[in-house]
């Protein structure tokens, strides 16, 4: 039987992206991704990312070679596992969270 090493520690790429004001870019995914696998304290580091489906970082209709070469972007190149998928819920990808404008 495997030991329980929980729990994992990872790193969310959707800051990269929401909410970012005319003079802040968006940090590409990539350089999300580099900084998250080389990040280290006291010998402890990121297991993963919980990944933000939003463009730039990821297509939304994308085509199965596309969500491949993120799949094995994350986990062969950084070698990082993937945790959590986050829906795109703001617009102009995605819908409000909290219904249509005008109502509660």
């Amino acid at each position: 039987m495997s030991k329980n090493n929980f729990p994992k520690l990872h790193n969310a790429t959707w800051p990269g992206i929401v909410g970012k004001g005319d003079h802040e870019p968006i940090i590409s995914l990539d350089e999300l991704l580099e900084k998250t696998a080389n990040a280290e304290v006291n010998g402890v580091k990121f297991d993963g990312v919980d990944l933000g489906l939003f463009d730039p970082h990821v297509k939304l209709d994308p085509s199965d070679d596309y969500i491949k070469s993120v799949v094995d972007k994350i986990g062969g190149q950084y070698g990082l596992s993937i945790g959590t998928l986050v829906a795109p819920i703001w617009p102009p990808d995605g819908g409000s969270a909290m219904g249509s404008p005008g109502r509660s």
